[in-house]
């Protein structure tokens, strides 16, 4: 985020409001958390330049390098070599605060923390090569770090070249970054403001005023991130750059996995879970595992009800407990959905509270560093911007819609594909029950489909395709970015997921629905005739046909003879049993979901760790047989570009065994953080809303599915913060005032989960048959009293899909209509925090008012003072100054006309300006011309002539009132002689 030179007016009264009622302006020294004085000030703001009085930088280890290789003992260079950038030296006259630059030992790491690393490739040279090798690239690396403060320690990694022989040293140079308090300071509080001008608020500006700007560790990355890449201009673009990113912190991340995250008690110690993410990964990742907790404690008293629901349904029997789903469908859909979706925001509003974030905005802007546009001329801002033009994502739109389309496709043959396999297991192996052949072979299914759509398809093509699509629709920020992003994603979450079940549930239930559907297919793959016979229409021999399925098409409509099909594309409603169905691919893949996402990631680690281990071996028995002598005569001495170099052959001499173990172990550590993946919280939040529109869409048919979703969130919670402390990059701290757009996705499925569950109730399932007494008897009948064969289906004898449409509708109607009344009159906002938020902005409204109703008084008085009365001003202002500084002290009145007058000082304007002149009628309407004759009686009334009820809305106290007589005579007589 690039920071502004210019701020508003507005912004700057806003801050001086509260800095003038503070007791710590915002001219004070900035003090770190120790409590010592930095040297950098907090007025010191003018400019980008964080650097305004040199300070000192942090003491190091003075200690000179030996050889140590038990062969002989040698100091090998001088320790400014290794404190001093391989640049040159800082002009004398730069008042800049450097940072410093040294190649690390294996005992300069006890106890050392850095907050950023960049790796570097390092330039291949072959053994025996003539021309030394350049480090030119690094060099300009540290100059630009160090000119920007920051301290830089470099170390190596991946000795695989040497190893094999390929040329001399490792494949990289890691660039280990740290920050001083007081550059870190001068920089965050410059960019804490630009943050707050975009999306602050009045509850902020005290603490932006008198606050430390670095309070947390994701403060630090955050200012330092900014540094890196605004500052010293490195990008990750550049092709010398392998990986820039954040640094984890171990035994940050040992506590949270100690005391939280490997614990039962992580449910219990939430709140102070959350503060630890928040100080470490920032808000954004705070807020996922926020919502997760919530939503899973919201989950309890729904999944009591569906476990009581599933043992009483034997007791109960079939047609109770057919009305009761329905009851319970209702409640799972409408009842708990919305009252967690306004619980939820509740609670959001409670923590954008607690974190001082804008309780109106949801998201914070950043600019998209990838976009790209036509410069021209911002009319808000009056400076040049750069644009893009809407009409130009048009095109890309449809491309976005052709591919939804051919995944759809898909999906319907990947759902075919597995209703055959499903059926063929049914014929094949008739015996049902846990642990059956049945039983497995229909798990195993669900796996391979779990792999299929949520691996391959979504990881694979999906989420790439989502990124592809909206990186070239070319968005200004990454709020807008992200938007379009999570829309995409939740859409083919749809086609993904949803279609599989909305394809079951009201499609394939219906009577002759699935027949056509799989005639249909066979026809077009494998050339059948359009009425072929299949599956339950076939005789036993399974080579002629017992009848003929209803056709697709309509010319074939008319035949009465059919032939078996040659495709294999089966289907048979009296097999299709919803509940085995869902069951099977939400909770495989949910599942193989954790084990992938922790597993694999481990696995990785230990073997990238082994590997390594392994070459540093092996370079470290190179070293030994190579001697200290070669090693000393391989080392460029007259190369000013080969200062890393020659460090780089030294590091074998300075260095004993245990030192260089730990040298290589942090290289490894960080090489390995360098390959890991991103955090990506679009994948986090689509498996968290993929599971809630399961929840209040297909809990109907699986009244067990809050309380499997239960067990699922209490271990994907502990594996997310596993992988986020372990297996991926550390998240780059972003702001955030909640989920964001997936806030509006899970309105969105509680709304579609209404429309669902009416639609299951009517048509999927047949239970509104059972509240029919003549219909529940006639299947009753049907059954011969016997259910366990029951499947749900509508019987279309019953009631007619007329009939069913038009209960539907006004179901639908009275539902939405109660739930439009439930959000209206729910509060979304807690009244306690409503209450206190409304009292701060009173409390700064009341500063701001009367701070500007002084600014005006001031610009009223110099209006109306001629220039040759600047002296009777002066001697008024005094005498204000004077009778202010008598009440606060209480003395005796500090005005005499005998004594005489000082000119007024500059802090003396200062004072004038905080004091208590509020409050008269006159002085708010000071905006209005001077030639009217409204502004010319308020010259008089300054002049001290007028009423005194005139004069006294003019003064705060009763002291100046007093005071204002000497005054007045003292400007008259001065007056007076100047016009004699």
């Amino acid at each position: 985020m690039m920071l502004d030179d210019d701020s508003s007016s507005t912004s700057t009264l806003l801050l001086e409001t509260v800095s003038s009622d503070a007791s710590l302006s915002a001219s004070a020294p900035l003090l770190p958390p120790g409590g010592r004085s930095t040297g950098v000030r907090a007025d010191d703001d003018a400019s980008l330049d964080p650097y305004v009085s040199p300070v000192e930088t942090e003491d190091r280890p003075t200690t000179t390098p030996h050889v140590s290789l038990g062969i002989f003992s040698l100091p090998i260079q001088d320790e400014d070599l290794a404190a001093t950038p391989p640049v040159s030296p800082v002009s004398p006259a730069s008042t800049r605060v450097r940072g410093s630059f040294r190649y690390l030992r294996g005992a300069d790491l006890d106890g050392m923390k850095y907050d950023f690393a960049i790796v570097t490739h390092r330039q291949k040279t072959q053994t025996g090569a003539n021309s030394p090798e350049k480090d030119g690239v690094q060099a300009r690396l540290l100059e630009r770090l160090t000119e920007n403060g920051l301290d830089v320690d470099v170390i190596e990694g991946d000795f695989t070249r040497m190893v094999r022989g390929r040329g001399n040293g490792s494949r990289y140079y890691v660039l280990l970054v740290r920050g001083k308090y007081e550059v870190l300071a001068a920089y965050g509080r410059k960019l804490k403001f630009q943050t707050w001008l975009r999306s602050g608020n009045t509850r902020e500006v005290e603490s932006l005023v008198q606050g430390n700007p670095i309070i947390t560790p994701a403060d630090r990355i955050q200012v330092i991130d900014h540094i890196i890449r605004e500052g010293a201009r490195i990008r990750d673009s550049d092709p010398q750059i392998h990986s820039i990113f954040p640094v984890h912190d171990e035994q940050v991340n040992e506590h949270l996995l100690k005391e939280f995250i490997q614990t039962p008690k992580l449910e219990h110690l939430s709140e102070s879970f959350l503060v630890k993410m928040r100080e470490h990964f920032g808000e954004k990742v705070a807020y996922y595992f926020a919502y997760v907790d919530f939503y899973n404690k919201s989950l309890i008293p729904i999944a009591i009800l569906g476990v009581l629901l599933t043992c009483f349904r034997g007791v109960m029997g079939t047609p109770m407990y057919m009305r009761f789903m329905v009851i319970w469908a209702f409640l799972v859909s409408v009842v708990w959905s919305f009252w967690f979706l306004k619980s939820w925001s509740r609670r959001n509003s409670e923590l954008n509270y607690q974190w001082e974030n804008n309780l109106e905005t949801k998201e914070i802007k950043y600019r998209n560093p990838n976009f790209h546009g036509v410069t021209a001329l911002n009319p808000v801002t009056g400076q040049t911007d750069q644009f893009y033009p809407n009409w130009k994502r048009y095109p890309k739109y449809f491309f976005v819609v052709l591919f939804m389309l051919l995944q759809i496709s898909i999906m319907m043959l990947i759902i075919a594909c597995w209703i055959t396999v499903f059926e063929v297991l049914k014929v094949r192996y008739p015996k049902s029950g846990i642990f059956s052949a049945q039983w497995f072979y229909i798990l195993g299914g669900g796996v391979l489909y779990g792999l299929f759509v949520d691996i391959f398809q979504w990881n694979l093509i999906v989420t790439k395709a989502a990124r592809m699509f909206t990186e070239w629709e070319n968005w200004k920020t990454l709020e807008q970015f992200e938007k379009s992003m999570i829309r995409k994603l939740f859409i083919m979450d749809f086609l993904n997921y949803y279609t599989w079940f909305f394809l079951l549930a009201f499609v394939y239930v219906l009577p002759g629905a699935g027949d056509t559907i799989t005639n249909f297919l066979n026809s077009v793959i494998w050339k059948d005739p359009p009425n072929c016979c299949f599956g339950p229409y076939l005789d036993r021999s399974g080579t002629e046909c017992r009848a003929c399925p209803p056709s697709w098409h309509p010319m074939s409509s008319m035949e009465s003879r059919c032939i078996p099909c040659k495709g294999w594309v089966t289907f048979d409603i009296n097999h299709l049993d919803l509940e085995q169905l869902f069951l099977t691919p939400i909770i495989v893949t949910q599942g193989l979901n954790l084990l992938i996402a922790v597993i694999v990631p481990w696995i990785h680690r230990q073997h990238h760790e082994q590997r390594l281990k392994w070459v540093d071996r092996k370079a470290m028995e190179l070293a030994k047989k190579q001697g200290p002598r070669q090693i000393i005569a391989d080392m460029a001495y007259r190369d000013e570009h080969s200062h890393l170099t020659n460090m780089s052959k030294a590091r074998f001499l300075e260095n004993d065994e245990e030192q260089m173990e730990k040298l290589n172990a942090k290289s490894r550590e960080i090489l390995f953080q360098s390959e890991q993946d991103d955090y990506d919280p679009y994948d986090d939040y689509h498996h968290a809303i993929v599971q809630f529109g399961f929840v209040v869409m297909f809990s109907m048919l699986w009244p067990l599915m809050p309380v499997a979703c239960m067990i699922v969130n209490a271990l994907k919670v502990r594996g997310d913060g596993f992988r986020i402390c372990r297996t991926l990059k550390r998240p780059f701290p972003r702001k955030a005032g909640g989920v964001g757009e997936w806030h509006t996705m899970l309105h969105v499925l509680a709304c579609t989960g209404v429309i669902v569950n009416i639609g299951l109730v009517f048509i999927s399932t047949g239970a509104m048959e059972f509240f029919s007494p003549e219909c529940s008897s006639q299947i009753t009948e049907a059954m011969g009293g016997d259910f366990k064969k029951f499947r749900f289906g509508p019987d279309l004898s019953c009631f007619s899909l007329t009939v069913r449409m038009v209960m539907i509708l006004v179901t639908e109607h009275v539902i939405f209509a109660s739930i439009w009344v439930f959000w209206k009159v729910r509060a979304s906002i807690p009244a306690r925090v409503q209450l206190e938020m409304l009292q701060r902005e009173f409390k700064f409204k009341t500063k701001l008012h009367e701070k500007t109703v002084r600014k005006v008084h001031e610009r009223a008085i110099v209006r109306a003072t001629p220039p040759m009365e600047d002296s009777r001003l002066s001697l008024t202002k005094q005498a204000m100054q004077g009778a202010h500084r008598r009440r606060s002290s209480g003395g005796a009145s500090a005005f005499s006309t005998n004594q005489p007058v000082a000119p007024l000082a500059p802090q003396g304007l200062r004072k004038i300006r905080s004091m208590k002149l509020a409050g008269s009628p006159g002085v708010e309407r000071s905006h209005s011309n001077p030639s009217t004759p409204l502004t010319i009686r308020r010259k008089d009334v300054v002049k001290g002539n007028g009423s005194k009820s005139e004069r006294e809305p003019l003064l705060s106290s009763k002291t100046l009132a007093q005071a204002w007589e000497p005054a007045r005579i003292s400007s008259s007589w001065s007056g007076d002689n100047q016009s004699s």
